[in-house]
């Protein structure tokens, strides 16, 4: 069949359903592919959203597509490419390039960098996967090659379609697949053993659940595990969401110094067992390293090893080794939870007409908050005071909480409404980040979506002013009140007191469109982890002064 046909046809057949890309004349005959495809093609204004939009997609749906044109596309969608390589989200690229033909005597070509292997190579460094279909014999067995290393190690791939090349016909009949892999029985055994010999003699342990427990779906047999033993659960910030955080053993979210409770951070820190189970170890996660873990009292599963102690095992599955863990006989511990009465209290009748404040803010969400909703946290408070968010029931939670790149939640938004039609974003974002990627709420009006999008306006660049203070910080006041009118679809409401931030959550939870609510933050005024961050980080870069 066509090389085109067949690329979305196995791309429709892995699981993806939608596309997120912006064209251009390289790409536009594979586009009238995907055209044909029973993939629905969503067009973003800039590829940088188009990238975010992707990443958060595959977060949910398990695989997501970005497809763009030749190195104008390409490399403008690749610092959204990086961040979910870095959180380990499986994205495939497509790209259009130049033809066979075209690259004959290596001429000067309209968006060619260096040479004609230069994006491919720039992609080396954030894929696990890249392939150039030049020779249709082996076209088919690439796409294979690369989405299935994409689907394996949920981490992006890259297909690079030169244009004269997607209307091919391809021979598909004999297509490489990949080799079961197993567990080698005695690394197993001995690294089994160790732990269940920790966790038997452990009185008071605690598991930290990672990141790759959402990404790999195994987070419910780690569930499992701990309401057989009776062991809390604590999540890292990039995992927020992984474990439902309505759950009886559920604790919140620890990160040293950016823990969502203290209390939080005191259980976890004095616990005589701590198991992190496909958990990232990376500054972010321990709160710029202000996480206090004895690496004797650890036990670390991953996708890539597994470290009891001082001891690493290699070539050990991660869901043969939480399928173990959950089915072995243990005892049930004795817990008490620190914090049961975890839910946000209501708004009284005298403090509605009270000034906001950040933690105001995270309070009151929580309020509105079901298992219908999704919060999509861009950087800065809005992922910093979004780690004690928890409603009565589970909500879902999306955030570059490891890469740290701006712009991310306003487009990711996006992605999230097309990979769950029943979940509705509630986005968090700064003012900073909202005016790099806010443009794509014209996307959102044309497509009939209906997030609800929180601008939190305190005036410039907060986090960094945390570090280091000065005019750097400083962004041009937007008139965030007519966004709606320039795209010409939505609501909006600016709020300065809780009562009326509570009100326009209201209006807003019950539309069908798209609500845009500024909320005025004092300038200075920032979450209690956000504060502490900024003096760690000012500390470890040697600054005597973060804000002024």
């Amino acid at each position: 069949m066509p090389l085109g046909q067949f690329l979305f046809e196995y791309l429709y057949r892995c699981g993806v359903r939608h596309s997120f890309g912006v064209p251009g004349d390289f790409v536009l005959p594979t586009f009238a592919w995907l055209e044909k495809s029973k993939i629905q093609s969503v067009t973003m204004t800039h590829e940088p959203g188009a990238g975010f939009a992707a990443d958060a997609y595959s977060r949910i749906n398990g695989i997501g597509l970005v497809c763009v044109t030749y190195c104008v596309g390409g490399l403008n969608v690749l610092n959204a490419i990086a961040g979910a390589y870095a959180e380990k989200s499986p994205v495939v690229v497509v790209s259009g390039a130049p033809g066979r033909k075209d690259r004959e005597k290596d001429p000067l070509l309209h968006h060619k960098v260096k040479t004609f292997e230069t994006q491919r190579r720039v992609y080396d460094e954030v894929t696990v996967a890249t392939t150039v279909l030049l020779d249709e014999q082996r076209a088919a067995s690439e796409i294979v090659r690369c989405v299935e290393a994409c689907v394996r190690h949920k981490r992006p791939v890259y297909i690079e379609v030169p244009h004269d090349m997607v209307d091919r016909e391809i021979p598909t009949t004999i297509v490489a697949t990949g080799v079961a892999e197993e567990s080698d029985p005695h690394t197993f055994k001995a690294a089994l053993d160790e732990t269940l010999a920790l966790i038997r003699a452990a009185r008071k342990p605690v598991i930290l659940a990672g990141v790759e427990l959402a990404r790999y779906r195994t987070a419910g047999l780690v569930v499992r595990m701990a309401e057989r033993m009776n062991i809390p659960i604590a999540a890292d910030l990039l995992s927020k969401s992984a474990i439902p955080e309505n759950h009886r053993l559920y604790i919140g979210v620890y990160g040293g110094a950016m823990s969502s409770d203290e209390y939080v951070r005191k259980y976890v820190e004095s616990a005589d067992l701590v198991l992190m189970l496909g958990t990232f170890i990376t500054d972010m996660s321990m709160g710029f390293y202000t996480a206090k873990l004895d690496r004797r009292r650890t036990v670390l599963a991953t996708t890539e090893r597994v470290s009891v102690q001082y001891h690493r095992y290699e070539s050990i599955l991660f869901r043969d080794f939480l399928f173990a863990l959950a089915s072995a006989k243990i005892p049930p511990k004795p817990f008490k939870h620190p914090n049961p009465h975890a839910v946000p209290i209501p708004l009284r009748k005298s403090e509605r007409r009270d000034r906001l404040m950040i933690a105001d803010v995270f309070r009151i969400v929580s309020l509105h908050l079901d298992e219908r909703c999704c919060v999509v946290a861009d950087v800065g408070d809005a992922i910093f005071g979004a780690v004690g968010i928890r409603s009565a029931r589970q909500a879902q939670f999306i955030a570059p909480a490891y890469y740290m790149s701006m712009g991310f939640a306003v487009p990711a938004s996006i992605g999230v409404a097309m990979a769950a039609k029943k979940l509705r974003p509630y986005v968090l974002v700064g003012d900073g980040a909202f005016q790099m990627t806010g443009v794509e709420i014209s996307t959102i009006v044309r497509l009939g979506l209906n997030p609800i999008i929180l601008i939190l306006n305190n005036d410039g660049y907060g986090t960094m002013r945390k570090i280091s203070n000065g005019s750097f910080n400083v962004i041009t006041r937007w008139n965030y009140g007519k966004i709606c009118e320039l795209v010409g679809g939505g609501k909006t409401a600016t709020v300065s007191t809780k009562g009326e931030l509570d009100n326009a959550l209201s209006r807003a939870r019950n539309a069908r469109e798209v609500h845009v609510i500024e909320i005025k933050i004092p300038r200075n005024n920032v979450s209690v982890q956000l504060a502490r961050i900024g003096r760690e980080v000012a500390k470890i870069r040697g600054w005597k002064k973060g804000s002024v």
